[in-house]
């Protein structure tokens, strides 16, 4: 293997493929990079215990980078980066044996000790007949409106992720953590047929590596596997097992009272409530129907005080009495993830979930349980 190529290509490739690596990877030979020169480019991999990524430069007409011979190295990730970071412009690149990589500039020569190729672990097979297109702005809006909800706990595993489902022509991504529940569904053709459960930590990755930028993003499924594939950039992740709660009967059907408000007017109100509140376990707010025209939000916290804001309700129906206290960080993170003016508040009784979602048609929502207030 031997190849030129330009350091700042090579960098950025090299660390934001990194940041993908566990700090303590066990097998040791998992802290490292795989990097295969190939007729058509430079292909990097990297991979943990949930899932791979693999970064393709390709051989352009810019001259960035030159093969001379192909071949496979893996690489010290933490230290092959910070050699490239503190080296010159263009760098030649060959492997002196299976154990060894050079790397010179014009007046600098390193030799760096790698792992053996042989033992890293293989990508996962792609079933290249069973796959969907979905543009790359899609899907990290619907990924981000959902993902936050999932759990941090570990008791239930299957509720640390995120529930990907593809049905009739439709996506739907959702996340619990029996608190609370983000759902977002949207329409798409596909002919994959089926639900698969996400971990986090891959999302978090995918949101982070697969950009707005992204035209479109081919979705492959796999034995175990769920792929994500864009020009030059993948990823395989693996899913969790078990079965995910149904979703469909936790969304109460007749609420007792329905208000329309403001999105952004409430997140500040809510935002400005929390302010005595935010470092304690109880980090609750109160929301309390006024005359059925004006909705009051509140806090107290013994050590600090009170907090209480009336706003205007744009529009109400059903019962004009109501009163709950509810988790304020699940009440502004779901807020956060609605983009449209005006959202609508379900509520079935003081100690029933209350459903958010927005004044459309769009099929999106969120379910916070209340608390003893």
């Amino acid at each position: 293997m031997k190849f030129n190529i330009d350091k700042g290509c090579f960098y950025e490739a090299l660390s934001d493929l990194s940041r993908s690596i566990s700090a303590k990877a066990e097998p040791h030979i998992m802290s490292g990079i795989k990097i295969t020169a190939h007729t058509e480019g430079l292909t990097l991999i990297v991979c943990n215990h949930l899932f791979f990524i693999e970064r393709t430069i390709p051989i352009g007409t810019d001259k960035m980078l030159t093969i001379y011979e192909t071949g496979s190295v893996v690489a010290p990730a933490k230290h092959l980066v910070d050699l490239v970071k503190k080296l010159p412009e263009e760098l030649t690149v060959e492997l002196m044996d299976r154990h060894k990589l050079s790397i010179k500039t014009d007046e600098i020569s390193v030799v760096l000790s790698c792992f053996d190729v042989e033992t890293y672990p293989k990508l996962p097979v792609l079933n290249l007949n069973n796959s969907v297109q979905i543009p790359g702005s899609l899907l990290n809006e619907i990924l981000s409106q959902t993902a936050f909800a999932a759990s941090s706990s570990d008791t239930r595993t299957v509720l640390t992720g995120l529930l990907v489902t593809f049905q009739d022509n439709k996506i739907k991504c959702a996340a619990t953590n029996s608190h609370r529940l983000a759902l977002r569904e949207c329409d798409i053709e596909t002919d994959i047929e089926g639900s698969y459960i996400l971990p986090l930590a891959s999302v978090k990755d995918f949101m982070r590596l697969f950009n707005d930028s992204v035209d479109m993003i081919t979705v492959y499924v796999s034995e175990n596997y769920l792929v994500f594939k864009a020009l030059n950039l993948a990823m395989y992740t693996r899913l969790i097992e078990g079965n995910y709660p149904d979703l469909d009967s936790l969304i109460p059907a007749h609420p007792k009272t329905m208000i329309t408000v403001q999105t952004s007017k409430l997140l500040k109100g809510i935002d400005r409530a929390s302010l005595f509140n935010r470092e304690s376990r109880n980090n609750n707010v109160k929301l309390e129907l006024m005359h059925g025209s004006t909705l009051k939000i509140s806090s107290y916290s013994p050590d600090l005080g009170n907090i209480e804001e009336i706003q205007q309700i744009i529009e109400l129906h059903g019962e004009k009495e109501l009163s709950l206290s509810l988790n304020s960080t699940f009440l502004i993170e779901a807020l956060k993830a609605f983009t449209e003016e005006e959202v609508k508040l379900n509520f079935t009784g003081s100690m029933r979930p209350i459903l958010i979602k927005p004044n459309s048609n769009k099929r999106h929502l969120h379910l916070i349980s209340p608390v003893r207030g």
